[in-house]
């Protein structure tokens, strides 16, 4: 979480680092602030809150600094306020940092610092940082590159640093470790920035910092050394340019612009990938970033007898999604394991397994560890994200990448059955390249599939009725989620959905455990929502829904258009059109999507920035 940005150059740079700022308010957004060099004094404006307020404090202010260092936060160490919003400063207020990730030995450092005589103003782990360059500083003749090095040398933990000094007015430095930080290259300016979309709307050369690298950044480039202290000599690489517009295309929300391009997301994913039924999946792509591919030989195709999934949150049950169908197609053993849990323990894994990393933005610190333990450990190793200029893409060999754009509002969705979409495309291409499956029936498989996104758009078209239908629940006190087989992944999603917008509690069961101790919370006050879809698990769901409706739940379903039966079990029906059971995971978690969206605002809650949260996890 939380976003670095930087400009030095010939315009004022307090309107260029809130710019990129909005491009980052995505990583957190409990405070933010700048550092700027003004008539050769290093100032610092921050508030705590949204970027709104900042960006108030600046239009009074009105600096006129052509260079200076931004942050947006998600609160780790200390209280979002003022007082622990980035920059932080040194004793002598000449040097300020910024800082995304955790310093792991901060307290020893600390307390070593202050025995010392620093003083400390911040509960915040970021402020060691800046004490402690400063004392190297004294032993190394204000040589910022030198004191820097020796400084990172002692820190421990994931990280990524801006800082700037007024006794340097005209250089940012910035250091990279284990994190992701870009540098734009402009006509006499430069930009910094933790995601380089918020450099590419003002230049497209762009230089990514290494693992353990520090950038001195000038007007006329950036230099490169390793934590040694070896210059390292790298070539930028060329973006896509096009401006990232914060355009809702009239819709009251992101999010529910988001889920209305859903259709066309996968349109452009699956179609990148497979072009006609008739012919095979080709797993080969292209970025600005070179070409990519996901693409087995023969030899690796043979190794392959397990595979293992690590994902956070809505990825994790994206994965859950790709077990079932792997599974189904293929029939080989597929665990799928919370990344932060997975790097807590020993991982079963070797030669013979395929370790497959989700991330939307391929910069989830407990998923990059996992799966690079994975390949240490000599797993075949499969990254699926949706940015192909990510930690993640350098380090898996294999990658899908979805084309989903910027996701902008916290809570995922057409991220969501992107990474869905990208599962069944690599059970039907392992099924087809084992032999494991007749012709005709992966022709069906893949015909199927490209007929998804049509059927969510006539979900879409019915948004009115399901906002109506959605509101009456708004009162809930807490929901139930229910589901069998590859209907538990949706009704997990579900309810993580509702909890993240609504701040209503909710839970998602496997729908045959429900009786196994969740039922106990069931009655007026606390929905029960039940995918019913037919299939191989339909009789047994509804026997389940039964049981909650003896509890006196108010009962949802999400069920094919059309089934009487359901009709009469359920108080509220959101309709699908018709889907087989194996594909429906991409249509029925549409509606659950936009139930979510609908009482979240109707509670007047903040549908795309929800309290507490951050869309990229980069602490672990």
């Amino acid at each position: 979480m939380c976003g670095i940005v930087g400009y030095l150059g010939i315009s004022k740079a307090a309107p260029v680092l809130l710019s990129e700022l909005r491009c980052l308010e995505y990583r957190g957004y409990d405070s933010a602030g700048v550092a700027v060099i003004e008539d050769g004094r290093l100032a610092v404006l921050k508030a705590a809150g949204k970027l709104s307020n900042l960006e108030t404090l600046l239009t009074d202010v009105q600096p006129s600094a052509t260079v200076g260092i931004g942050h947006t936060r998600w609160a780790t160490h200390g209280v979002p306020n003022d007082q622990n919003a980035h920059p932080h400063l040194d004793c002598t207020s000449t040097l300020a940092i910024v800082h995304n990730g955790i310093i792991e030995n901060y307290l020893e450092l600390r307390e070593e610092l202050t025995a010392a005589g620093h003083a400390f103003s911040s509960e915040t782990d970021t402020e060691v940082v800046a004490h402690l360059i400063e004392d190297e500083l004294k032993h190394n003749q204000d040589d910022m590159l030198l004191g820097i090095r020796k400084a990172v040398q002692r820190l421990k933990g994931a990280y990524a640093l801006g800082i700037v000094s007024q006794k340097h007015p005209n250089t940012i430095y910035a250091v990279n470790h284990h994190y992701s930080l870009a540098v734009g290259l402009g006509d006499n300016e430069s930009y910094l920035a933790s995601d380089s979309v918020a450099v590419c709307q003002y230049t497209k050369k762009v230089l990514r910092l290494a693992q353990s690298e520090i950038a001195e950044i000038t007007t006329a480039g950036a230099r490169l050394f390793s934590f040694a202290g070896v210059e390292v000599k790298r070539n930028p690489v060329s973006m896509d340019s096009t401006q990232f517009v914060m355009d809702k295309q009239g819709h009251k929300h992101f999010l529910l612009k988001e889920i209305h391009e859903q259709p066309v997301v996968l349109r452009r994913t699956i179609g990148k990938y497979l072009i006609h039924p008739g012919k095979p999946i080709n797993f080969a792509g292209v970025s600005d970033h070179g070409s990519y591919s996901a693409r087995f030989s023969d030899e690796e195709l043979k190794r392959i007898e397990r595979i293992k999934i690590v994902a956070c949150g809505t990825a994790f049950h994206a994965g859950l999604v790709g077990k079932y169908i792997i599974e189904e197609l293929c029939g080989i053993p597929v665990d799928v394991e919370t990344a932060s849990e997975a790097r807590s323990r020993r991982q079963l894994v070797d030669e013979k397994t395929l370790a497959i990393a989700v991330s939307q933005s391929g910069e989830t610190a407990d998923t990059l560890s996992a799966i690079g333990e994975a390949k240490n450990k000599g797993a075949i190793v499969l990254g699926i994200t949706n940015r192909p200029d990510s930690h993640l893409s350098l380090l898996c060999p294999h990658l899908l990448v979805t084309e989903c754009g910027i996701e902008v509002s916290v809570a995922a969705t057409k991220t969501f059955t992107a990474q869905v979409a990208c599962f069944y495309l690599l059970a039907i291409y392992l099924a087809e390249r084992k032999g494991l499956l007749p012709e005709d029936r992966i022709f069906a498989l893949k015909a199927e599939l490209l007929r998804t996104p049509a059927l969510i758009e006539r979900i879409l078209a019915s948004q009115e009725e399901i906002r109506e239908k959605s509101i009456a629940y708004s009162d809930a006190q807490g929901m139930m989620f229910i589901g069998r087989g590859v209907h538990y992944p949706v009704a997990l999603e579900g309810a993580l959905k509702l909890k993240e917008l609504s701040y209503i509690h909710a839970s998602g069961y496997a729908a045959g455990e429900m009786k196994h101790g969740p039922i106990a919370v069931l009655d007026e006050k606390v929905p029960c929502l039940t995918m019913v879809i037919p299939g191989t698990v339909y009789e047994k769901t509804l026997s389940n829904a039964q049981e909650a409706k003896a509890r006196k739940a108010r009962m949802i379903a999400v069920a094919v258009e059309g089934d009487e039966l359901v009709g009469k079990t359920f108080e509220t029906v959101f309709s699908i059109p018709p889907v087989s059971e194996f594909f429906s995971p991409l249509i029925s978690v549409v509606p659950l999507q936009l139930m979510s969206a609908f009482i979240a605002d109707h509670l007047g809650k903040d549908v795309d920035q929800p309290r507490n949260l951050a869309k990229s996890v980069t602490v672990e």
